[in-house]
């Protein structure tokens, strides 16, 4: 057998196994007596038919059955010859499968890549100091009271201001003629009685309605004016403006609950001065955690610079499209118009490009760290992270997640050992970071 492996590009082998004459008569006759001892053939007893008739029954069994053998053994000879560490092999191309003839098979493989890890130890990293001010806690407990508040009439009149719920009369028209007429879908929009819309842009029911309403008094009329864009659900109002005349009737502020002892009581804290500790240690837990992960990503900025490193064009690819499919989700889930995804669905294929050689080459660099390290992620480790998924599913265990989820459980580990050594290996380097500006005195829990 002979292996040749040359260099196709970054990360790319072309390898090529030939076998002599010779070689594969030696190796078809091997498996022809195998099938003399045990092949049936109608009137012999097994071992004792002529091996000629044999050949003749079971020569395509036998190469099928040799073909495989041949591919497998070649391929193994050479990741062992060559120390090839494989991630994508592709572009098979064989000669024909004969006895007694020279057969041969060429392929493409993406192999792991070889580097020099940089250093990775003592990386300076700015850290911030992270202080929460009277007035942060002040906002936040005012947001947080706000959002507790009911809607009431108001004590004394005056216009409405954004947040403020209103009701309103209206009737709508599109180019001078009522909606009802313009889409019979439309009818139910077309107008509104003592109908009730919030003066702000995140709740009103239409965009643009609710902020227009701010100004207005009791009373008050006003052409308010909204275009329908082409996601609309009715088709006959996309693209078109629609003016709704619309009449102030009521107005209703929302009433932030007192600071007094039921509040107090309803929400666990002795006073004023427990609340506002409870505010401040909320706000500095989130305030630290987001420093934390700022610094983890500045040392993970200056880990790949400092990194030279090619990473196999497949990988690249597969992480590319996965990258691409997160993104769209996201963008689904954050109530993006399918069309307006479709639209930008080249720009989101080049940035995910773009993310996807920085993520593959980071996973390869925090790999050789983790193995330098010797950092490991145990099965009982992940079998804790696997149980702690489930739970925060509400399934009973993490069988029954994994069902109802048609996940597989090899798959589901696979992926949480890497994301696991990933945090741990990510957490040793910041152990032996070098902290640098006015948080590097500062312990973070």
């Amino acid at each position: 057998m002979k292996v040749t492996v040359e260099n196709a590009g970054p990360c790319r082998k072309s390898l090529k196994v030939e076998f002599s004459g010779e070689e594969i008569q030696k190796e078809y006759d091997e498996s022809l007596a195998v099938f003399a001892r045990h092949g049936r053939v109608k009137g012999f007893r097994p071992g004792k038919a002529p091996l000629e008739m044999i050949r003749r029954m079971y020569d395509k069994q036998i190469v099928e059955g040799l073909h495989e053998h041949l591919l497998a053994k070649g391929f193994q000879q050479a990741l062992k010859e060559h120390k090839l560490n494989t991630v994508a092999e592709y572009d098979l191309k064989k000669s024909e499968l004969k006895a007694g003839q020279p057969f041969s098979f060429s392929l493409a493989v993406d192999v792991e890549p070889d580097f020099e890890l940089p250093t990775y130890k003592g990386i300076e990293v700015d850290a911030k100091k992270v202080e929460i001010s009277d007035d942060a806690v002040t906002q936040a407990l005012d947001r947080y009271l706000e959002n507790m508040g009911k809607y009431e009439d108001l004590a004394e009149a005056r216009p409405v201001k954004e947040g403020d719920m209103v009701a309103v009369d209206y009737t709508a028209t599109v180019d001078g003629k009522p909606m009802a007429e313009v889409s019979e879908k439309a009818k139910g929009l077309a107008a509104g009685t003592d109908f009730w819309v919030i003066a702000n842009e995140e709740y009103s029911f239409l965009p643009a309605f609710g902020p227009q309403l701010v100004g207005l008094k009791v009373g008050d009329a006003k052409d308010i004016s909204v275009t329908f864009d082409g996601q609309s659900p009715i088709a006959e109002l996309r693209g078109q403006t629609a003016v709704f005349a619309a009449t102030v009737k009521k107005i209703r502020a929302r009433t932030k609950p007192a600071l007094n002892e039921e509040l107090f009581k309803q929400l666990g804290v002795k006073d004023e001065a427990d609340l506002r500790a409870t505010f401040r240690n909320m706000l500095q837990g989130e305030a630290d955690r987001q420093e934390m992960a700022r610094r983890r990503n500045l040392l993970i900025e200056s880990l790949m610079k400092n990194a030279v490193l090619d990473v196999p064009e497949s990988e690249e690819h597969e992480e590319s499209h996965r990258i691409v499919y997160e993104m769209v989700e996201e963008n689904t889930r954050r109530g993006v118009p399918e069309q307006e995804i479709r639209d930008n669905i080249a720009k989101i294929s080049e940035s995910a490009k773009t993310a996807a050689k920085d993520r593959v080459k980071l996973r390869y660099l925090l790999k050789r760290i983790a193995r330098e390290e010797k950092i490991e992620a145990t099965d009982a480790e992940v079998t804790a992270l696997l149980n702690a998924h489930a739970m925060r599913s509400g399934a009973k265990s993490a069988k029954e997640w994994l069902q109802k989820a048609k996940l597989k459980e090899t798959e589901v580990r696979k992926g949480l050992r890497a994301d696991l050594l990933t945090t741990k290996t990510i957490d040793a380097l910041m152990g032996h970071a070098k902290l640098t500006g006015a948080g590097a005195g500062e312990t973070k829990k």
